[in-house]
């Protein structure tokens, strides 16, 4: 296995410790391209979640109820499947490896 691919993968898991931190440090210090694009896709997809929150708690004071719920189920779905997303990422970046 060679260190691009778990360099990558880690990028992934690191929803579970990190968060954005590391990919964003990998983005910045990667010299391969490989690492660099699996460390951007992580980055994006770590982000978003806090894109949603933005917009639930826009939704939180525009007064409307069901608006608001409707923003906070729709974040909290897009959100898990966020994050299912990253760990199927990084095992299948791990499976390339071999």
């Amino acid at each position: 296995m060679s260190s691009k691919h778990l360099l990558a993968a880690l990028c992934y898991f690191s929803i579970f410790f990190a968060g954005v931190l590391l990919p964003l440090v990998v983005l910045f210090t990667a010299d391969h391209g490989y690492t660099r694009k699996h460390a951007s896709y992580a980055l994006i997809s770590q982000l978003l979640p806090f894109v949603f929150i933005v917009f639930v708690f826009i939704s939180l004071f525009s007064g409307e109820f069901v608006i608001s719920f409707g923003f906070t189920l729709l974040a909290a779905i897009l959100s898990f499947f966020i994050f299912v997303w990253n760990i199927i990422m990084g095992i299948k970046v791990l499976r390339e490896a071999n």
